[in-house]
Order: C-alpha cells, then structure tokens, then sequence
C-alpha cells in the first residue's frame, strides 16, 4: 500500500511542473475562458477582410519557448449578417496557419471546432509544430494555438491548453 501511494504522490509530482503555473482566466471581454499556463500579454490590432476592418486581440503566454494563445476577432455587423463570410474568414485564418508553416494548403481543411496539427518548416531550419483550434461564431472568430519546436512539443500541456477554451456561442 504504501508503494502504491509512493507511486500515486510521484505522479503527481511529476505531473505539476514548476514552469506551467495555470490561471483560469477571462479573454475578450469576458467573452473566452482559457486555462493559460503563465501570466499572458495581449495584443491588439485592426485587420482588414473582405474590405472590412476586424478588431483582433491575441492573447498570449510563453513557457519553454512553447507559445500558448487566444486569438479573437469580434465581427463587424456586415459579417454577422454573412454567414458565408464568416466560414470564408475562418478558412482564410486556417489556411495562413498552413502558410505560415511553409505547407501547402489542402483542399479539404479541418473542421471548426476540432482540434489539428501541422508540421512544417517555417525558416527552412527548426521544424515547428502547431496544434490549434478555430471556431466561427455568429459574433466572432475565435482560435487557440500551441506552437512550438517539434522536438520540444509540449503534448499533455497543449493538450490542456485547448481543452479548457470556452468561448461564449460554442
């Protein structure tokens, strides 16, 4: 018995790394919960899509060189009204994260709402991996990403990370 609870407390111990401190925390307004796993910044800019400007605020945190973020966009009243425009917008947001690794795009992209993974090789030297998840809501567009070197990939954290996300229409 006491070998069985010597075993359980080193889990446990091994489980809970210093570096990863998570904090439940308000995103957007209050409009996403996420699980970050160390104090975030936040970023805010103005993008254009579709001739429309898109209040953007990516919110991010940093453990190992692994970068865990919240990006959400509140739609223009244009785009709320345009279903079509939104699943456009998502698409768009997906394939960049295609691009952005040195990918080509597929023809058939991950469903919103789930998450998936892409390797690739954005300098032409690391190998990087990303891990995320886009959902496209009547109000907004809303993606949690995990990325980090592929050799270096924080699986059970990412996996955390993405799992605890709620954003207010899901």
């Amino acid at each position: 018995m006491r070998m069985w609870l010597a075993m359980v407390a080193l889990g446990l111990l091994l489980g809970c790394s210093p570096e990863y401190n998570w904090r439940q925390m308000d995103v957007a307004g209050g409009m996403v919960q996420a699980l970050f796993p160390d104090r975030p910044d936040v970023v805010r800019r103005t993008l254009k899509f579709a001739g429309q400007d898109v209040d953007f605020t990516m919110t991010a945190a940093t453990v190992n060189g692994a970068v865990f973020a919240v990006g959400y966009a509140k739609l223009p009243e244009a785009l709320v009204r345009d279903k079509a425009g939104r699943v456009r917008m998502g698409q768009t947001v997906v394939a960049s994260f295609y691009q952005n690794l040195g990918i080509d795009v597929p023809d058939q992209l991950p469903a919103f709402g789930r998450p998936f993974d892409i390797t690739g090789r954005p300098d032409g030297k690391k190998t990087m991996r990303l891990r995320a998840v886009t959902w496209v809501l009547p109000h907004a567009l809303v993606e949690g990403i995990v990325t980090a070197r592929a050799d270096e990939f924080p699986e059970s954290q990412a996996n955390e990370f993405l799992q605890g996300l709620k954003a207010g229409d899901q």
